[in-house]
């Protein structure tokens, strides 16, 4: 029977013109979101691709020459669009997109996408996800109002009620048709168009197929709770004016003042350590120059490791003590590099857990995590490339090392160990590996859909025609 209720009421909601055509608006809204990403994405993959390769290029035909020289030579190394960033690009515009791997420095990335934004994209409502969680609110709450508010209002909704066996069924049923209709036309298309534009890629994998199925099922949920709330809202208010009122005032506080409002208070109550003054502790442990005390202190050190009296002793000392430093640097980034990026991934997680304010903030947090485009997605590369980077100086300085060099005489090599050095590849963790938010925005979420959906049946079962 509540198939049948919610087909009807889909096709009353689908004669509506006044719901019905902003709902079909957002929906191609989201669509043409959704290709521009997505076509922005591929193109800036190309590049990638092609200026890798030149890279490479670059790095195997350097020529004879020191390795230390050649590991500051070294390459950029380009950070892959994830294969689902057409439904939610995240924090993707916002970071650096490549990274220049030299001795002595992890270095920041660069190439921010969102300093070529359009006007719309710097508005931040240039993709599906920011469209769907800010403004289909509005629509499902309009559409809601339609349905039940205005039905009262006419009294028809009396009629059905006194007429039905079970009058919580045609309740159940109208927030049924509202969420297939949002669903159908706001979710379903650019999942389709994801799995496909995946599929044309390659990256159609067990992996992305799940997280586009779970992505289905969050925005569906997120939709579903809205209807929810929609209906009840409209059924509880005293007339068709105040129900308006209250949605119209609910979808500006839950989709637009709480997220910001939960964004600001992340910031207060966690704050991050600006990004100069995290460069001028590493600069002051790793200093790029060293002073006569930094020499005399190496050279001990030196002297201590290779159990020998005099520096003469060392087959490459200059080599040596370039490695000693290099990974006394390494010990530097890990703790304040480390340090800092912990303190992102534990501000990331705060805001989730604000969703038990808004459920927009925890859909938000959810989205891109499923779609692999948060930070702990962009952390997840940037550990790559500095093992990479590492393991490549590393890589130079040893074979320094292990050809005598004195004084002023240096040791070369060519493109037999350039050669050596694997071309640089990237592949994002699968799910769950790197999702530092999911589990309070999951747990946010799952309170905001059985709190609406039960206080939705509480309120039809005490209905009365």
């Amino acid at each position: 029977m509540i198939r049948h209720l919610a087909r009807y009421e889909l096709e009353m909601v689908r004669r509506d013109r006044r719901a019905w055509w902003p709902l079909l608006c957002l929906a191609g809204l989201v669509l043409l979101s959704f290709a521009s990403v997505s076509l922005d994405a591929a193109r800036g993959d190309g590049a990638k691709r092609a200026v890798a390769a030149a890279e490479r290029a670059r790095w195997v035909g350097q020529g004879e020459k020191d390795p230390h020289s050649a590991a500051h030579y070294s390459i950029f190394a380009f950070k892959p669009s994830p294969a689902l960033a057409g439904l939610d690009p995240g924090v993707g515009p916002f970071v650096g997109q490549s990274v220049w791997l030299e001795a002595h420095h992890q270095n920041d990335m660069l190439y921010r996408p969102q300093q070529d934004a359009s006007l719309l994209q710097r508005a931040g409502l240039a993709n599906p996800a920011a469209l769907i969680l800010g403004f289909a609110p509005l629509i499902v709450f309009l559409l809601a109002f339609i349905v039940v508010a205005q039905d009262r209002e006419r009294g028809t909704m009396r009629l059905a009620l006194g007429a039905a066996v079970h009058p919580a069924a045609i309740i159940r049923a109208k927030t049924l048709a509202i969420w297939g209709a949002a669903t159908a036309l706001l979710i379903v298309p650019v999942a389709l168009g994801g799995a496909v534009l995946a599929a044309i890629g390659g990256q159609l994998d067990l992996d992305v197929l799940a997280r586009l199925v779970l992505w289905v099922g969050l925005m569906s949920a997120y939709l579903a709770l809205l209807a929810a709330i929609g209906i009840v809202v409209a059924l509880r208010a005293r007339d068709a004016r105040i129900a308006l009122a209250m949605l119209f005032g609910l979808w500006i506080v839950l989709a637009l003042v709480l997220p910001r409002a939960a964004s600001g208070a992340a910031d207060t109550l966690r704050p991050l350590e600006s990004s100069q003054a995290v460069r001028q502790r590493i600069l002051d442990e790793t200093p790029a120059y060293w002073s006569a005390e930094d020499s005399k202190r190496h050279k001990a050190a030196l002297l201590a490791r290779h159990g020998v009296d005099r520096i003469e002793d060392i087959p490459n000392p200059r080599m040596a003590e370039l490695d000693m430093v290099e990974r006394h640097s390494h010990e530097v980034f890990d703790r304040v590099l480390g340090g800092f990026y912990g303190q992102v991934i534990g501000q990331d997680r705060l805001f989730a857990t604000f969703g038990l304010l808004s459920p927009t903030i925890a859909a938000q947090s959810l989205s891109a995590s499923l779609t692999g485009s948060d930070f702990s997605h962009h952390h997840d590369f940037i550990i790559t490339a500095e093992h990479y980077r590492r393991d490549l100086v590393n890589r130079m300085n040893a074979d320094g090392m292990a050809h005598s060099a004195q004084g002023d005489a240096r040791h070369t090599s060519d493109a037999r160990l350039w050669s050596q050095i694997p071309a640089f590849a990237y592949a994002a963790p699968v799910l769950g590996r790197a999702s530092a938010t999911v589990l309070p925005a999951l747990a946010a979420l799952l309170a905001w859909l059985g709190g609406a959906w039960l206080v939705l049946g509480v309120t039809a079962r005490r209905l009365k025609p």
